[in-house]
């Protein structure tokens, strides 16, 4: 907690912390489908039950941003934190986010099998995207009426934060460079005894140039059943407008990006694309890609058509082996040419079958 001194000071302090944004996922989609009594009991609860784990492994809720936590860890008497100890706060803010994403997946599984109605609609809207990043932040007092102080942090560290949750997928934990770097000059293991796993991640971040390179914490490793079911429910909780076709012919069929990564399509549909990369990009991140086929008059069809490049926006991503597959929904793309282009590789998909 704040001391009574540090309290009174309303000049800001250059301090080091752990930055941890925290939010519910697709909130905004079902404010409008539930009795606006419903959706705010709802989402209390759900962010009461985080700011007690949250609290319980020594961070502090900051602030309630609608649907989501800022949440910080530090100590705000102590003028110099070394590295040691902010590593020691990006350990606990990672602790309570891996917590968080394993009892949310949980909630989620036994809401499908429980017998109370009620409770499998309440967490079956609620899964959580979560960032991490950790360094100085500017802390103080930004109280606007000079009477109720409104103590809070701000800065490059926790705007990057608030981006890296944005780009984070759900049931997962998207964490900074600068933190992981941190974390990895531990001597101990940071799996908290739940086999956490980590991956790659490139996304595009405001105000910079190139693809921004973070880390991606799985906190289920040890337990990839709870994370697939826990996904599951949560991908089918949304209705689709288009059957989903594998792509099962001979031919190969891959969407390149103009930086060379190329992806292989594993199904399509009216709405987009899964697509198969040897590298993961991070969820929201938009994705230029030029469709082709290991036939050339295939390819002919496509461009002539105006079908061989789209914009696609990635919704999730999912490892698979070594490969990491992406689900991407088309942005941008009239529903004429999204329908001609499924149409057009579902003839593609038969005639291989057939020629083949």
């Amino acid at each position: 907690m704040v001391s009574r001194e540090f309290a009174e000071n309303d000049a800001a302090r250059e301090i080091r912390a752990a930055v941890m944004f925290i939010d519910v996922e697709g909130f905004s989609r079902i404010m409008g489908k539930k009795n606006p009594e419903i959706v705010f009991s709802e989402l209390r609860s759900c962010l009461t039950r985080i700011s007690a784990i949250v609290e319980s492994h020594g961070g502090q809720v900051n602030k309630t941003l609608g649907n989501g936590l800022l949440c910080y860890f530090t100590h705000f008497d102590s003028v110099s934190i070394s590295d040691e100890e902010l590593r020691g706060f990006i350990e606990s803010a990672l602790q309570s986010a891996i917590g968080i994403q394993r009892e949310w997946a949980q909630e989620l599984l036994q809401s499908e099998t429980s017998p109370q109605e009620k409770l499998h609609k309440n967490w079956h809207a609620l899964p959580l995207r979560i960032g991490i990043n950790a360094g100085s932040v500017y802390w103080g007092n930004a109280s606007i009426n000079g009477v109720s102080p409104d103590y809070t942090v701000v800065g490059e560290t926790v705007n990057l934060a608030k981006r890296l949750e944005g780009s984070a997928d759900v049931f997962k934990v998207l964490v900074s460079p600068a933190a992981k770097l941190l974390l990895d000059s531990s001597t101990g293991a940071i799996d908290f005894g739940v086999g956490a796993t980590w991956g790659r991640r490139f996304l595009q971040i405001k105000h910079q140039t190139g693809l921004f390179e973070a880390w991606e914490c799985n906190p289920f490793g040890a337990d990839s059943e709870l994370l697939r079911g826990a996904q599951r429910l949560v991908r089918t909780g949304h209705k689709r407008t288009s059957t989903r076709v594998p792509w099962l012919c001979h031919v190969a069929l891959n969407a390149t990006l103009p930086s060379g990564p190329v992806a292989r399509v594993v199904d399509f549909s009216e709405n987009g694309f899964c697509l198969e990369f040897s590298q993961a990009f991070a969820r929201k991140e938009q994705l230029d890609v030029a469709i082709s086929t290991a036939r050339a008059d295939w390819n002919t069809i496509l461009v002539s058509k105006g079908l061989a490049n789209v914009t696609c926006d990635v919704r999730w991503v999912e490892n698979v082996g070594q490969m990491h597959w992406h689900g991407v929904a088309f942005v941008g793309f009239p529903q004429e040419q999204a329908r001609a282009l499924s149409d057009l590789l579902i003839q593609f998909n038969n005639r291989a079958s057939e020629e083949f």
